[in-house]
């Protein structure tokens, strides 16, 4: 065999079994697992967000006045209804 004949095979079938359709794309495109790279970096960045955001100054803040308000219903200062309407002020209800 010359060299030049061997050359074509390595070339005509580098990867052995691709040639019969079972290749990395197998004609169909990347496929399925492209959607999961991209689901996963979008859920990490959305839970960094949420992170970010419950950590914030405004965040804190209604969480101090919420329990405050619920330490002062607990000890009978204010009644059932003035809890719910001062609960929803802090939370932006009217």
């Amino acid at each position: 065999m010359s060299a030049e004949v061997m050359s074509f095979t390595v070339y005509a079938h580098p990867y052995p079994g691709w040639s019969d359709g079972h290749g990395p794309w197998n004609g169909g495109g990347p496929g399925w697992w492209l959607v999961f790279p991209i689901l996963f970096w979008v859920l990490v960045l959305s839970g960094i967000g949420y992170l970010i955001y419950r950590r914030s100054p405004k965040q804190s803040a209604r969480g101090a006045a919420e329990r405050t308000l619920a330490e002062r219903y607990a000890r009978g200062e204010i009644g059932e209804d003035e809890l719910k309407q001062r609960r929803a002020v802090l939370r932006g209800k009217s």
